[in-house]
């Protein structure tokens, strides 16, 4: 689990009486929420991430009992809110964090109820307590007092068994969910064919890999790389053994990758490639040497015959340079591809951000 989630400094016995182990996990559920709402891009999300922190931020500050009931009611109203916004329009990788929803809804249910049944009891003593003043008997006061303070004992054993059994309830609801949403979310960013990060993947680690380089000022090199004639392949042989030749591809391409590096389906027969080194001459060596462990042919098999496929590559490979946004990058590694393309293919073209290039990149 992750170690963000904030703990609320809440005494069991204290003057709250929200629940700290609910409100503990309600927290839990928001910083959930808050993680995996996806596309960051998008307004919703953006809106949704800022209810999240005021959400926490409410639970955090409150200490009365009424006042965590009235917290409790507005986190539960605007859920409701943005539960009918996202069965409007949301898409399927939305689901697992409408389920999320849904569990913080019970959380926040449980805390609201539990904490206006609280402050019945307690008013309950405190109005017996107020009587007391009547009594002239100080035995019959003492008996009565004593009374009342085994009730109210007995009313906070009672809310912490069922504080911690409605917590582990919860509890296993989100730890589910939790591993449901690892496990969409990497299928998500993978792709179905070779088993490479896809291009939204791609497209997240090249941004953190330039973030990284901005701060550190250490390069690294982005390929583009092209299966030279696969609409051939496909209309000669069948899509059947085109999807054969993307796995070839796919394995052959990860013999030039180091620890650290990173090769990804761009999309149809293109890959997209992050190599920890600064030098293009290096990256396109790499890219050559895979390009010579490719068999001249590759046997299958069609009703008994013997039948025989050959492919190649055409790469591109430009070097981060300070400035470089994303889209220059990869604009600059797909023009050395088209060059490699227009050169005759099966081979790797290298280009460098000149100063005149950075002008117009």
């Amino acid at each position: 689990m992750s170690s963000e989630f904030t703990e609320l400094a809440l005494n069991q016995h204290g003057g709250t009486a929200g629940g700290p182990v609910l409100l503990r996990l309600a927290d839990r559920l928001l910083h959930l929420i808050g993680t995996y709402v996806p596309d960051a891009s998008t307004r919703r999300a953006v809106a949704l991430r800022n209810y999240v922190a005021e959400w926490r931020s409410m639970l955090q500050i409150e200490q009365s009992s009424a006042g965590l009931s009235t917290v409790a009611d507005q986190i539960a109203q605007d859920c409701e809110r943005l539960l009918e916004k996202v069965h409007l329009d949301r898409a399927d990788r939305e689901a697992e964090l409408l389920d999320l929803m849904r569990v913080l809804r019970e959380v926040v249910n449980t805390l609201r109820g539990d904490a206006r049944k609280f402050e019945a009891e307690i008013q309950r003593s405190t109005t017996a307590m107020d009587s007391m003043v009547q009594i002239q008997d100080i035995r019959e006061l003492k008996r009565q007092l004593a009374r009342e303070v085994q009730a109210m004992k007995q009313t906070l054993a009672k809310r912490e068994e069922a504080d911690a059994q409605q917590c582990a309830v919860l509890t296993a609801k989100v730890e589910t969910l939790q591993q449901t949403l690892k496990t969409v979310r990497s299928e998500a960013a993978t792709d179905a064919l070779t088993g490479l990060p896809n291009r939204r993947a791609f497209d997240v680690t090249l941004r953190e890999w330039i973030a990284r380089a901005a701060r550190t000022s250490v390069p690294f090199t982005v390929a583009m790389v092209d299966l030279d004639d696969l609409k051939t392949i496909n209309e000669q042989h069948g899509h059947q053994i085109g999807d054969r030749v993307l796995v070839a591809a796919t394995q052959v391409l990860g013999t030039c990758l180091e620890e650290g590096d990173l090769a990804a389906r761009w999309g149809g027969e293109e890959f997209a490639l992050l190599l920890n080194t600064g030098s293009t001459a290096e990256a396109r060596s790499r890219l050559t040497a895979a390009l010579g462990r490719i068999s001249p042919s590759y046997e299958y098999e069609v009703a008994g015959e013997h039948r025989f496929v050959t492919f190649s590559f055409s790469g591109g490979v430009t070097a981060w340079a300070d400035g470089d946004t994303p889209d220059t990058v990869v604009r600059r590694a797909d023009k050395a591809l088209a060059t490699a393309k227009r050169l005759g293919k099966h081979r790797i073209e290298v280009r460098s951000r000149s100063f005149l290039r950075a002008l117009v990149s």
